[in-house]
């Protein structure tokens, strides 16, 4: 059965001609009659400079310098050695060639499409999606709580994305250390790579990660094995994410830190969080969301089965806080407002209801993995203001673990994802 593929189609080399013609399309290219507003090609240079410095991903940059002549101009072009994936890097847990490979969850946008004047136009779709590139340049779509690749696609799933018509906003990216095409490497909870920018080389690289034991390890490109914090107090850790371009990380207990530069001392914010206590019946999640850190405590119940030896577990409710900064307390949140939480496995998020139609706002999204033998994992919503737990039904803008309605498969298209050039 054959994966899904995406052809991407970026400008990101275009010619000076066509992106003059592009800009016009776009409706900044040239000034229109009448009207005596400037076009944004024609805005200063240390406008668009400054514009161009803040965009740090492979999505934003290309598309960035593939609007006109003067965008191009105003901001170089990737670094040449910026990172790629998979990168092969070294593991104690295994003496088979491992990868750190990475992921890109983020929502598209339709273009608008033509019509009469008697004939409004249809509404554009929206799709969160999670998505990796092979090493030769193919996009495919991966579910957005697990790495099961998406084999069939929904009918009205364009199969084309041309970054130039298409809204693209990248939510977050995830990280993952794999055998390559085997699977990912057991006994590895989380990983966060800092600083993760197209401006970024390859000697700047760090890779930091937790093991299912709570385990908090750390390694530079170049190394030729990780270190391991050396923790004289035993603290297990839960969740690792980068915060402002600060590694940060919550313990079982609740405590959140700051992972100093020489990965040998942890900067504790004060107080810690009060969650109940550790061990297997809570996990915990670190989200950023709005520019603030949220801590997400997630309670479970543990089921002993009479029957069958293993214990299953069930999510009866969560606890959101939120960091305080300018008392530097945590805030027991009761409400995300028109934000939605998504906690995964190997990355968590929040999105806007004004970035995702459909998406249900002051609710979080989760994979309940209940270890059950007699249910599967499923998809649940939890709502912050009623407390109720709810499964999924696969709406239009989610490409779900287990399919979506309406399913076909698509065509194989080689990729044309090209690199940015000079």
């Amino acid at each position: 059965m054959q994966c899904a593929h995406l052809e991407l189609a970026t400008a990101s080399n275009v010619s000076e001609s066509f992106a003059d013609n592009s800009s016009d399309e776009m409706g900044i290219g040239s000034r229109m009659e009448g009207t005596g507003k400037r076009p944004w090609s024609d805005l200063p240079p240390e406008i668009l400079s400054m514009i161009g410095n803040r965009l740090h991903t492979r999505t934003d940059v290309p598309r960035f310098r593939s609007v006109c002549c003067s965008f191009r101009s105003s901001i170089p072009p990737p670094r040449r050695d910026a990172l790629r994936f998979p990168l092969r890097i070294p593991c104690s847990r295994s003496s088979h060639s491992v990868f750190l490979c990475d992921g890109t969850v983020c929502v598209l946008e339709t273009p608008d499409k033509a019509s009469s004047l008697a004939v409004p136009s249809p509404p554009r779709s929206r799709w969160l999606v999670k998505f990796q590139e092979s090493s030769v340049g193919d996009k495919q779509l991966l579910s957005l709580f697990s790495q099961r690749r998406i084999t069939y696609l929904p009918r009205n799933f364009p199969k084309i994305i041309d970054s130039l018509e298409f809204r693209i906003v990248e939510i977050c990216r995830e990280f993952r250390i794999e055998y390559g095409t085997l699977g990912v490497v057991p006994g590895i909870r989380k990983v966060v790579v800092s600083p993760d920018c197209v401006w970024t080389g390859l000697d700047e690289l760090e890779v930091y990660s937790i093991g299912e034991e709570g385990r908090l390890a750390y390694w530079k490109y170049g190394d030729e094995n990780w270190t391991y914090l050396d923790d004289q107090h035993g603290c297990s850790y839960a969740d690792i994410i980068v915060y402002e371009g600060k590694v940060c990380v919550i313990d079982q207990s609740g405590m959140v830190s700051l992972i100093d530069s020489s990965f040998r001392t942890l900067q504790k914010f004060s107080p810690s969080i009060y969650t109940g206590g550790g061990g297997c019946s809570n996990y915990k999640y670190l989200v950023v969301s709005g520019g603030d850190l949220y801590v997400v405590h997630r309670g479970i119940d543990v089921y002993t089965d009479d029957y069958l030896d293993p214990r299953f577990k069930e999510t009866f409710g969560f606890r959101v806080y939120r960091l305080d900064r300018r008392c530097g307390e945590w805030v027991d949140v009761g409400s995300l407002g028109d934000m939605a939480f998504f906690l995964g496995k190997h990355c968590s998020y929040a999105i806007s209801m004004h970035e995702l139609g459909g998406c249900n706002a002051n609710c979080i999204y989760f994979m309940e993995n209940t270890d059950s033998p007699y249910s599967r994992n499923k998809i649940n919503v939890f709502s912050l203001e009623d407390g109720s737990i709810k499964p999924l039904d696969f709406p239009p803008f989610l490409m779900s673990t287990w399919g979506t309605f309406n399913l076909t498969q698509p065509r194989f298209t080689p990729s044309r994802f090209q690199e940015d050039i000079n």
